[in-house]
């Protein structure tokens, strides 16, 4: 179609030039000398200007669109009509492209990038929804890019509805609106739409950019594409990169349900799973495995410490078990040999009961710091002499403590406590019976105090004990601190390894071992290096074509009349 020539001036905005043209409207390139800001003014062709349906949707999107503040939905400043009758819409002017174009020209961006992208709008359409308004028309052409990815914004409400007014319900639908390849499967059949259908339009364009083209064959033909819809209900969502998050595939899949009810029912449930997706993204770049690994070092230490504890715990039982016989055997020797010494020289006195030399010798052999206990009974087993005078005259006691395993021919030894003398502790007892000749003239107790010798035992285990930890101490630090270096060769063979899986084949270590490891690294950059190669006869085999362009027109289908006669799609 032929345009007049540039306008000078539309309403008080001048015109620069001319931004983009489509088949119903042209965007300008204007500038407000009021507020002195630069501009698009958006204005419909003449032959769609006199049509009373064009213009009615027009006016709808100034309304719809101007309803609208967001940071991620083109702001409109202004609506009217100039002084030779044209309507117009004044809107901001963004300095990048559409994201149709954006891919076309650069290629599809990262799985983060789409993460940003689908979030933001997302988010703007949970905000126009709020708000009463149904885009319709959600696809790659009608976002906006600034001139990088992180400036997103929704544009062109050209067919939008709102969904705040009575007379939407009540009004009969003569037509559809939209992009056939984004439509939601009710919108095709002519059915209401709502913002479940947006949603469906935004899984589209997310399924595009994760697999890099559309989930349908595209079409004209509005019946064959609704049934090609039935016959593949859910399309398969293959990532064009490896590295895709599952959770982001279950997204897409989830907004391109056939049933709007299985989709997702408001934008913020979309933002909300896409930050999920983020988030798990973003973990598995930065280490794959860190919440399922126990570290080498953790657990070689800790085997090396468990290993070696219980090697050291049995040879300190078996230490104290020697330890323990042979103070036990110096204890028991010492008091046999006393006893019977004792038992020799007591044995005349008591023969001729002379019981003032018994008393006198009892006496001064307890001058000895060892013997705790000594005590003489004749025959009948009364005692005539002893370290205890309560006992003088009384019978010999039973002794009920643990009897010791050292004992030798007719001596006998205990280890147990003095009756009727709560200071003395545990000691041990010897019966020996005192002879004459042949003859038994009476018993002799003798009881030795081994409490120093336990006490040596007693430290000479502590330091045992005391070596044995600080051995255990140093040999586990030592293997702790020595793994570090093994450790350290494979987080490089860890980071090689997702280079690799981030496509990287260029990536080669650099360090030269002379050991295992060192074979391990020099099969890594051999592995790279063909995985290098193959990828460069690949590309020369099949050189890597630019996106297909999916700039597809929007268009208006009015409904069957009546009798059933289709009428043609206006584009």
């Amino acid at each position: 179609m032929t345009e007049p020539p540039l306008p000078k001036r539309i309403g008080r905005y001048r015109i620069d030039g001319v931004l983009g043209e489509g088949a119903m409207s042209v965007v300008y390139a204007g500038f407000d000398p009021d507020i002195e800001r630069e501009v698009a003014i958006k204005c419909l062709h003449r032959e769609m200007e006199a049509d009373p349906a064009y213009r009615r949707r027009f006016v709808v999107e100034a309304r719809a669109a101007g309803h609208l503040t967001h940071p991620h939905i083109v702001t409109v400043f202004d609506a009217g009509e100039s002084e030779q009758g044209h309507s117009y819409i004044a809107m901001e002017r963004l300095s990048g492209e559409t994201l149709a174009g954006r891919v076309a020209r650069e290629g599809f961006p990262s799985i983060l990038v789409i993460l940003d992208l689908a979030e933001k709008i997302a988010a703007a359409l949970d905000y126009a929804h709020a708000k009463g308004v149904v885009h319709r028309d959600i696809k790659p052409e009608n976002i906006m890019l600034g001139s990088g990815w992180s400036t997103v914004k929704i544009s062109d409400f050209g067919i939008a509805e709102r969904r705040d007014s009575d007379t939407v319900a009540d009004t009969p639908r003569t037509e559809i609106g939209g992009t056939l390849a984004y439509m939601a499967p009710e919108q095709l059949r002519g059915e209401r739409t709502d913002m479940r259908g947006d949603l469906f339009s935004l899984g589209v364009m997310l399924f595009w950019l994760v697999t890099g083209k559309l989930p349908w064959h595209e079409t004209d033909d509005i019946q064959r594409l609704v049934r090609e819809r039935q016959r593949i209900r859910r399309p398969g969502v293959v990532p064009r990169d490896p590295t895709t998050p599952a959770i982001l595939v279950d997204i897409v899949q989830t907004l391109l349900a056939p049933d709007a009810r299985d989709r997702y029912q408001r934008g913020a449930e979309v933002v909300e799973d896409l930050r999920l997706a983020r988030r798990e993204y973003e973990r598995l770049q930065e280490r794959p495995l860190d919440s399922r690994v126990i570290s080498l070092r953790v657990r070689w230490s800790g085997l090396l410490g468990v290993v070696l504890s219980l090697t050291l715990l049995l040879g300190l039982a078996a230490i104290h078990a020697k330890q323990n016989m042979a103070v036990t055997g110096l204890a028991l020797d010492f008091g046999n040999s006393l006893g019977h010494m004792i038992a020799s020289e007591s044995a005349e006195d008591l023969l001729l009961g002379d019981r003032a030399a018994t008393r006198a010798l009892v006496q001064d052999i307890a001058s000895n710091q060892q013997i705790s206990y000594l005590a003489i009974a004749d025959r009948q087993g009364e005692i005539i002499a002893s370290t205890q005078r309560g006992q003088v005259g009384q019978a010999l006691p039973v002794l009920a403590g643990k009897r010791t395993s050292g004992h030798n021919g007719d001596l006998q030894s205990y280890r147990s406590r003095i009756t009727g003398d709560s200071k003395a502790g545990e000691m041990l007892l010897f019966d020996i019976p005192i002879r004459y000749q042949t003859a038994t003239v009476g018993d002799l107790r003798l009881g030795v105090d081994d409490a120093q010798l336990r006490a040596a035992q007693k430290t000479t285990l502590g330091v045992i004990i005391a070596v044995l930890l600080v051995t255990l101490v140093a040999v586990v630090g030592s293997a702790y601190w020595l793994s570090r270096r093994l450790l350290a060769l494979l987080d490089l063979l860890d980071n090689a390894m997702l280079q690799v899986a981030r496509g990287d084949f260029r990536y080669r270590i650099r360090l030269a071992r002379r050991d295992e490891l060192g074979r391990v690294f020099a099969t890594f950059n051999l592995m790279n290096g063909a995985l290098q190669s193959g990828r460069a006869q690949s590309q020369k085999a099949n050189p890597v074509t630019p996106p297909d362009r999916v700039e597809r027109p929007t268009v208006i289908i009015p409904l069957p009349d009546p009798a059933g006669e289709p009428k043609q799609p206006r584009r």
